[in-house]
């Protein structure tokens, strides 16, 4: 005999359960548990909710997710226009800065231009030599552009130095500061005279001073004078700024130990005006009876 319920059997017994079911549920739903609402309809429900409330908060998670994915998309899609909108505004800012700059330097050579007795002709710094003991430019102005060599050569802050090398397009200029150069100068105040020459190469690469010399050892002298072009040298035309005093103390021997700051930062400079050299002195050929 075996132990196991025959395939007929097991019918029987699930066609009963449900049955019983159906009859459970046909009474159940006959009974009034009150507010018009069956015994059925309240098992059912207390059955269902559980379920239903899990699937409902599923469903709103999973959507809630997807919108702030989406409206995440949408950020960063709108943080990307906004960081390019502002690389552009920076880069127009820059280039704005730059025009006014460059408006502002014109504007000052303009105005030295007008206040000097000859005329000259603007350049731009093109170039920086390359030796760390010499003291040279590069302009992008040359022989047919008028430029001769002994030219001097201003910025909107004072002289800058003399062209000593040219070619049709480009010419060399060797600064103040370069230790081969001279300027005869002026002390504005007390109108003492002296020559301002550079440091760089004499006292090391890194000088930027000019040293002044000829100056008697008991000229009133002050930190702080200005220095003028006199005229002296032929090269400069007189009045123009050359620099201020930065140290004036007791010399070894019968002048004075004067330093000097040039009025023009060759590191910053970019426009310049190149005058014409001085004319020839006038030689008196006639011999005296």
């Amino acid at each position: 005999m075996s132990v196991f319920p025959s395939p007929e059997s097991r019918r029987s017994r699930g066609l009963l359960v449900v049955l019983v079911i159906l009859h459970v549920a046909f009474i159940s739903r006959q009974v009034d548990v009150g507010g018009g609402r069956s015994l059925l309809q309240r098992a059912l429900f207390a059955l269902l909710y559980p379920l239903e409330l899990g699937v409902t908060r599923s469903v709103s998670g999973v959507r809630n997710a997807w919108q702030e994915y989406v409206d995440l998309r949408g950020v960063r899609a709108e943080n990307a226009a906004l960081e390019q909108r502002l690389a552009g505004l920076e880069l127009e800012l820059q280039e704005t800065r730059a025009a006014a700059e460059e408006g502002r330097r014109l504007r000052g050579l303009l105005d030295l231009r007008s206040a000097l007795p000859r005329p000259g002709s603007a350049a731009r710094v093109v170039g920086r030599g390359a030796l760390p003991w010499y003291r040279t430019l590069v302009l992008d102005r040359g022989s047919r552009d008028g430029v001769a060599l002994d030219s001097p050569v201003v910025g909107p802050q004072g002289i800058v130095g003399r062209v000593i090398e040219v070619t049709d397009l480009a010419a060399k200029v060797q600064a103040l500061t370069d230790h081969r150069s001279g300027v005869a100068v002026l002390f504005e105040r007390s109108r003492l005279s002296g020559v301002a020459s550079g440091q760089v190469g004499s006292a090391g690469p890194g000088r930027n001073e000019l040293r002044v010399e000829y100056v008697p050892a008991r000229a009133d002298v002050q930190v702080g004078d200005v220095l003028v072009t006199s005229g002296l040298d032929h090269i400069y035309p007189p009045g123009l700024v050359v620099g201020r005093v930065v140290r004036a103390a007791p010399g070894t021997g019968l002048f004075q130990e004067v330093l000097a700051e040039p009025a023009v930062d060759l590191a910053r400079l970019e426009v310049v005006l190149v005058l014409p050299p001085q004319p020839p002195l006038p030689l008196d050929l006639e011999e005296a009876p």
